[in-house]
């Protein structure tokens, strides 16, 4: 049972620096507390030179706060301290944004503290909140993306779903993963696909159909059977999944939803690349939630997953070369190397995957035409590895001479270390051994514009190379990183920062366009294939409405369902330059996910508008009927 509860209190400012935190701990135990200190995590920090009232002792890493109240101070049962930070790294703007979690300290022992969510000026909470405007009965079929030709002349209900008759073995295996698929989506919910003659299910024929592309399907319906032609297993796939969700919503929402009774529907994808992204280092998902996700995406269609597996608060996948990197640099809280960020203070919190697990998760990937892509971020973000691996960093830069957005310390691997060379080396090569896709994502994101400056290798390594500026090592640093990917027989993809202090060879690279709108047409322009993901519309952790009461971070705006939904990833894009265009992906970032109920929230029905963006040719789009179909998806 909890005995202490932290209430905060934002006081906004014409500047950060000059705006207020207010705290109040509140002993709601039976006994007193004295001689103890208070750690919470919370992402408005205060500054490094905030002014403390009332609280002493004052100590922060990234998120990561410890304060101890005045000398002989006592917390009687019922009791508040109350005390305050003037001078804020980072403005609030919503309710998750101060203390996550906490605990006290004394004597040794810990005791968890309740935080509640933080509170803001009257203002601030205008009492807009997520709406899935909208939505419309106008379609009979249950169908998320929607295919590039619907032409459907009646629809029936009698029917329960698809009994499959004089079907390849290869036909049947592929019917009856797709009804695994929906019934680990919607176990309530009947199998769709039947393996033998039933009057209530109509008959599903099978055709190869060599003038359809490989991801290509076509659906014929006649008074007694659906005929599904494919150009190869994957279109094969799609198609059943497309009668897969007919019948689903025909179950799920009867009368709204129908079979077809005569028609046709034509299908393939827009786009190659339909992808999600996931951070795993900030909040751990285990293999199940993993596994859980990739049917999500598979009902979508969605074909790449990546895998965000290593950042500044913990590295989730095993490396046998480095077994500290699990055993050490994937916890964080107390009795941790890391300190605890983002959630869950007082407990050791952990996670990662075994190479079993990625073996196991990568196969099921597959057998749903998905590729996964491992992302391991450098060189930036590496406070996992180099609070583990403290050798890896140069011993003559000063402590603290930079600070990643987040608040890290001297966060970045060391170009100018052949050790860095030497580690990355190693970690690639088994990368690469458990990831059969091209790719291999290696971040580049945020490093902080102040790196590595004072570091003497580096320093030395500037001039013997003529660099400039920090972007030009990193830059540098790239190439290098290239050449080992290079030897594995990987391709390098990374965020968009990539680019910067010259950027590298765009042949055989594939970037991020996140930062801004604009950024996907300038990477093209500059003749790097190219992943539309930007953050003010396909950022998932992004608030889907302006009040203060909305979960989330809007550091680049509110992304509302429909305006998400709405975004054309190709404008500006010269027609001659389409092609550089690979498609779209959903991003989501979890330092404020820390429920399911939260990531559900944030995440639908997003998600599927960046699906829907991916596969659905912009003149096939219809905002009113994907919010009808919203009720629908499915959800972690």
């Amino acid at each position: 049972m909890t005995s202490f509860v932290l209430d905060s209190f934002y006081v906004p400012a014409d500047k950060p620096e000059n705006a207020r935190l207010e705290l109040r701990l509140t002993n709601t135990g039976s006994t007193p507390l004295k001689s103890f200190s208070l750690a919470f995590t919370s992402l408005t920090r205060a500054r490094a030179d905030a002014v403390l009232e009332n609280a002493t002792g004052f100590r922060r890493v990234a998120n990561f706060h410890e304060v101890s109240p005045p000398e002989n101070l006592e917390l009687t049962p019922g009791g508040s301290w109350n005390f305050a930070f003037k001078g804020l790294a980072n403005e609030a703007r919503h309710r998750l944004d101060g203390p996550k979690s906490g605990y006290v300290t004394t004597n040794g022992a810990i005791a968890d503290v309740q935080c509640t969510d933080l509170r803001a000026p009257t203002a601030l909470i205008t009492g807009e909140r997520k709406i899935v405007s909208g939505g419309s009965d106008q379609e009979q079929l249950h169908l998320t993306p929607w295919p590039q030709s619907v032409e459907i002349d009646s629809y029936r209900d009698d029917l329960s779903g698809y009994a499959l008759e004089n079907a390849t073995p290869a036909d049947l295996a592929a019917a009856a993963k797709i009804n695994a698929l929906s019934n680990r989506l919607f176990p309530d919910t009947p199998y769709p696909f039947r393996f033998q003659s039933l009057p209530e299910f109509l008959k599903l024929d099978f055709r190869l159909d060599n003038t359809l592309s490989d991801d290509g399907y076509q659906l014929d319906w006649s008074s007694d059977a659906v005929t599904l032609s494919y150009g190869a297993a994957t279109g094969r796939d799609y198609g059943l999944t497309t009668l897969a969700q007919i019948a689903s919503g025909a179950y799920r929402v009867p009368g709204s939803f129908r079979f077809p009774a005569n028609g046709r529907i034509k299908d393939e994808p827009r786009f190659s690349w339909r992808g999600t992204h996931l951070d795993v280092s900030r909040h751990f998902r285990g293999p199940e939630d993993i596994r859980r996700l990739l049917d999500i995406l598979a009902w979508g269609r969605m074909n790449v997953f990546q895998w965000h597996l290593t950042d500044d608060e913990g590295w989730r996948i095993e490396i046998k070369a480095y077994p500290e990197l699990t055993s050490s640099g994937s916890k964080r809280g107390p009795g941790s190397l890391q300190v605890a960020q983002l959630g869950f203070a007082s407990e050791t919190y952990a996670g990662f995957y075994s190479q079993e697990d990625i073996q196991k998760i990568v196969a099921h990937a597959a057998s749903l035409n998905i590729d996964v892509l491992p992302e391991i971020d450098i060189p930036g973000h590496c406070t996992a590895v180099l609070t583990t691996y403290p050798k890896l960093a140069d011993q003559a830069e000063p402590p603290e001479s930079y600070h990643s957005i987040q608040g890290y310390p001297n966060n970045a691997l060391n170009p100018a270390m052949s050790t860095t060379y030497e580690f990355l080396e190693k970690v690639f090569a088994e990368i690469a051994h458990l990831f059969p896709f091209d790719f291999i994502h290696i971040g580049g994101d945020e490093v902080d514009t102040k790196s590595w400056l004072t570091s003497p290798k580096v320093q030395r390594l500037m001039e013997e190379q003529q660099l400039q500026d920090t972007m030009e090592v990193q830059a540098y640093f790239m190439e290098k990183v290239r050449t080992i990917l290079t030897k594995l027989g990987k391709k390098l993809a990374g965020w968009d920062e990539v680019s910067h202090g010259g950027g590298i060879d765009p042949d055989g690279v594939l970037l991020m366009a996140w930062q801004k709108q604009e950024v996907t047409k300038n990477l093209i322009d500059e003749g790097y294939e190219v992943i539309c993901t930007p953050g003010q519309n396909y950022y998932m952790d992004m608030v889907q409405a302006s009040c203060w009461m909305e979960p989330g971070a809007s550091w680049a705006g509110v992304s509302r369902p429909e305006a998400t939904y709405a975004y054309e990833p190709s404008d500006g894009i010269s027609q001659e330059r389409q092609g550089l265009l690979r498609g779209v992906q959903a991003c989501i970032w979890c330092e404020h996910m820390t429920s399911n109920e939260i990531f559900n929230h944030m995440v639908f029905p997003r998600l599927y508008a960046v699906a829907e963006a991916g596969w659905t040719l912009p003149e096939n789009k219809n905002w009113q009927r994907f919010a009808g179909q919203s009720v629908l998806f499915p959800e972690l």
